[in-house]
């Protein structure tokens, strides 16, 4: 199967069982559609990160805290928001990359990843996003025998799985997107990657997805925001630039697929990266009752945008960190989790909480 085959969710509902979990209705038992406890479980329980593919000493502290947390509260698998490998993505499914950026960093971390693409992994050069068929090759990884674990799991561009694992009535589904045609500094000349295209093919599957979907939480996940007080801003006004017909750069694009998706449909969370900072950030007015959550911050920090650009729960910037939650029948609890230099704080020999609130599930 070639990498073009890999973009479309739709191509794959019509043709192939192999990626099922892209078209969001899968009964696959190997987990690339379900993960998590057992079908008798009450919670699903996660760690999110993002920004994350240096190989850095930085990215080995966060994963070994993330490995340390998930031994003391649960964790049934991972979520990684984008830019899993930096500058300019990986050049071929063998590229070492998956070792020194992926396997090794988390090598202690004994759950399942799910990954979905940011600018950095399709580009060229230092993230302008022109190189889409970079990401194919992380598609591609999720497939390959013989590799170091079958931690990396990124079934298509654009998937959704269910937990917890083999239950007729999940009670989350999670939906990752892929954000870098929508969001691209420089487009991609392969007329494959048109936003308008392939944004309106990605907007049917998930939309029919998220109508169909028969789980009591919904989550979606991608790299570029919605909202963030970071620096690059909100979409529709990402660093500064101005909304303009086609010009996918401002993220404009990407906040009307957001818009006529994840809010019309009232996904309950949106997680996302790409601003190297912490936030939960609380509703807003025009995605209804869906929260958000930056988790940028697991390789290379950094200052916020403006702080107060959106109202927030709680953020902290220029520190190492990363979320965990978990999710019940009524509630959502989330925890985030800030370094101190290289290590995780702790108290009465557990790992400490930087901040931690729960949240109802909305009638």
């Amino acid at each position: 199967m070639t990498p073009t085959h890999f973009k479309a969710g739709l191509w794959l509902c019509a043709s192939a069982t192999l990626l099922l979990s892209a078209c969001g209705d899968s009964n696959d038992s190997d987990t690339q559609n379900t993960a998590g406890a057992s079908a008798n479980s009450e919670s699903v329980r996660f760690v999110a990160f993002g920004d994350a593919g240096t190989g850095s000493e930085r990215q080995i502290a966060v994963g070994n805290a993330m490995a340390e947390v998930c031994q003391v509260r649960g964790c049934d698998f991972a979520l990684e928001l984008g830019d899993n490998f930096y500058l300019s993505g990986v050049q071929s499914v063998d590229d070492e990359q998956f070792e020194s950026k992926f396997e090794i960093p988390y090598e202690n971390l004994q759950v399942p990843v799910y990954v979905t693409l940011g600018n950095h992994d399709n580009s060229q050069g230092p993230g302008e996003g022109s190189d889409n068929s970079r990401g194919d090759y992380q598609v591609e990884y999720h497939y390959l025998a013989g590799r170091t674990s079958d931690k990396f799991r990124m079934p298509a561009r654009y998937y959704s799985f269910s937990a917890p694992a083999d239950s007729k009535t999940p009670l989350v589904e999670f939906f990752s997107l892929d954000s870098n045609p929508l969001t691209a500094i420089l487009s991609d000349l392969n007329p494959s990657w048109n936003p308008i295209t392939y944004g309106q093919e990605q907007l049917s599957w998930l939309t029919e997805a998220l109508q169909t979907s028969t789980a009591h939480w919904k989550i979606a996940f991608a790299h570029h925001p919605y909202i963030s007080n970071g620096l690059h801003g909100n979409a529709g006004n990402y660093d500064g630039i101005p909304a303009l017909p086609v010009i996918t750069a401002s993220g404009q694009p990407w906040k009307e697929f957001l818009e006529s998706s994840i809010c019309a449909e009232g996904v309950d969370l949106f997680l996302q990266g790409h601003d190297h900072d912490l936030e939960w950030l609380e509703p807003v007015e025009s995605c209804g009752n869906t929260h958000f959550v930056v988790s940028g911050a697991a390789e290379g920090p950094r200052p916020f945008g403006d702080a107060s650009r959106n109202a927030s729960f709680w953020q902290v910037d220029n520190q190492l960190g990363f979320f965990w939650f978990e999710i019940t029948r009524d509630a959502m609890t989330g925890a985030a989790y800030v370094l101190d230099g290289l290590e995780l704080p702790s108290a009465g020999g557990r790992p400490a909480a930087a901040f931690e609130q729960t949240v109802s599930k909305p009638e």
